[in-house]
């Protein structure tokens, strides 16, 4: 009896030790300060592990982001479908760096790069590679983008990462460019959905014999069911993935710009090629993968290079300085892209910042990382990449309640299906410009409208689901798509639009859907028809509209 007694208090405590070892994995005290070093090629010939670590110790950072394989191995690689980088000498420069690191307490999290492989391999096996609906390869110089459904990622990237591995105590695996091609974001252009026979016989087994669609159309119900085999086919690798990483060790962190099956969610901020300049990148960022995927953490990357094609040249300090200090505020860590190592660099000017905000980070950590939210606002993003239309709408909602201070959580739009309770517990929700959401999306909405949940809804939202823009707001659609130049608001209940004394008529640019809110129970700010332009002579006839910009629903289903 009493051996029996022993066993069993044996057994369970190895299951509370398991419990506290599985909640002692090292990401997830939330206070990475990453640097990643983007290794071009040459640098692999003169990169020194003391040096490197002499910097990351200078500033502040405890865990290094560089290169090991995919693209090509920055190591003495055995396996004879991974390109090896010419510029490897004869050494393990990757086994110094790691080990001199880890004397530091530094840890090392290694990058992959499965979207290309070099011309060698595939001059070997072109069936490997991507292939446009009109025949063409995406090629930049001598390295060419794969297909994800070919052998090179289904079998031969987890015999890389396994070599990688096996090799080296690592801390963490960095997948770059996962997932589906169809750009080259290198130089600007689009291809189209990949047409590789591996893809097409894929496609067909899980569509029940269909062929791959040749165009991105989301009325198109044979595009909806790629994007639904695009999303199985990428977690099921990742899923694959994961098992192969945890299976050797499961401390080692997996960290990439997905969620499903990763540990560490990175994303980037990167320079703005477009005007208004928007300052809140890392607090974007961070907002919406904290609080739609609350279970991870989240590394917003301060990406240095200006462009793709001008690698060399850093966003400026003060730029650098706002998202490092936005992601502290926003629950992230520390994390910085550069091109190549630190000895030597191009464009050394913001240094003293990486310096200060990591040294500063270092000090105070305890106080980071574990914030909760009070906001009782939420804002519906338009997807983890927000472009287009619906990103300038969806950044002019963040700016006006980021200038009037008032506290608000970021929920991707993909994500309201997950987060149930937290959504119907908001006072206000907006989506500005969210044009799809699944079922099981829209339900939620409507629960939360009935428990009173307020609901704003702005520009071309719901456009493709009218039974719910009339149960919910009242409105038809009459014309979705409408230049709003020329047109003006008039601002005429002044018990509510206190801003504009003095005003009578407010001009109005970009697109300006027109809306029959006769379903409505209030309508607010007429519309005034287009008048005449020209010269100062013949201007005027800006006369009333029968439309409205506002609807308002005070029903049950506000």
């Amino acid at each position: 009896m009493k051996n029996r007694i022993l066993l069993l208090y044996l057994l369970l405590n190895a299951s509370c030790l398991l419990a506290q070892n599985k909640t002692d994995l090292w990401w997830k005290r939330n206070n990475l300060r990453v640097i990643q070093m983007n290794l071009p090629a040459y640098e692999a010939a003169t990169i020194n592990a003391d040096s490197i670590v002499a910097d990351l110790a200078a500033c502040s950072a405890n865990t290094l982001l560089i290169n090991a394989g995919g693209i090509m191995a920055f190591y003495p690689t055995r396996l004879d479908f991974h390109y090896r980088n010419p510029f490897l000498e004869d050494n393990n420069v990757l086994a110094d760096v790691i080990r001199k690191c880890h004397e530091k307490d530094i840890r090392v999290i290694v990058r992959f790069d499965f979207s290309r492989v070099h011309e060698s391999i595939f001059k070997a096996h072109p069936d490997w590679c991507y292939i446009s609906p009109k025949g063409e390869r995406i090629i930049n110089t001598d390295m060419y983008v794969v297909s994800i459904n070919a052998p090179y990622v289904q079998e031969k990237a987890f015999k890389i990462v396994e070599e990688v591995i096996d090799m080296f105590p690592i801390d963490g695996i960095f997948l770059n460019m996962p997932g589906y091609q169809v750009n080259n974001p290198y130089e600007g252009k689009y291809h189209g959905i990949d047409q590789n026979e591996y893809d097409k016989k894929r496609f067909a087994e899980f569509s029940g014999g269909k062929a791959l669609p040749v165009e991105e159309n989301k009325a198109d119900p044979l595009f909806q069911k790629y994007l639904e085999f695009k999303k199985v086919t990428v977690e099921d690798w990742s899923e694959r993935l994961h098992k192969l990483v945890k299976a050797k060790n499961e401390q080692i962190a997996i960290c990439t710009y997905s969620d499903k099956f990763v540990d560490i969610i990175r994303h980037e901020s990167q320079s703005m090629t477009t005007l208004p300049y928007w300052p809140y990148t890392a607090s974007d960022n961070v907002g919406n993968a904290v609080n739609s995927f609350p279970d991870h953490i989240i590394s917003n990357a301060s990406i240095q290079q200006i462009s793709f094609q001008s690698r060399y040249n850093a966003v400026e300090p003060e730029e650098t300085r706002i998202r490092l200090y936005e992601n502290i505020a926003n629950g992230s860590g520390l994390d910085m892209s550069m091109m190549g190592d630190m000895r030597g660099y191009e464009d050394e000017r913001s240094y003293p910042v990486f310096r200060k905000v990591y040294g500063f980070h270092k000090k105070n950590e305890a106080y980071f990382g574990k914030y909760k939210s009070v906001a009782k606002i939420a804002v519906i993003a338009p997807g983890a990449w927000p472009s287009g239309e619906p990103m300038q709408e969806y950044r002019g909602i963040q700016l006006m309640l980021r200038e009037a201070h008032i506290p608000f959580d970021i929920v991707e739009d993909s994500q309201i299906a997950h987060l149930e309770q937290k959504v119907k517990g908001y006072k206000l929700i907006i989506m500005p410009e969210i044009t799809y959401l699944r079922p099981d999306a829209i339900r939620i909405l409507k629960e939360a409208s009935r428990q009173g949940t307020n609901l704003i809804a702005t520009n071309r939202t719901l456009f493709d689901s009218p039974e719910t823009l009339e149960s919910l707001f009242g409105a038809k659609i009459e014309k979705k798509d409408n230049d709003g130049a020329g047109n003006y608001l008039v601002p005429d209940d002044r018990s509510i639009f206190k801003s504009f004394k003095g005003q009578r008529m407010l001009f109005w640019k970009f697109n300006l859907g027109l809306y029959d809110f006769s379903g409505a129970d209030r309508k607010l700010l007429p519309v005034l028809a287009k008048g005449r332009p020209g010269p100062p002579e013949i201007i005027g006839g800006a006369r009333p509209h029968r439309l409205f910009c506002i609807g308002y629903q005070e029903s049950s289903e506000q």
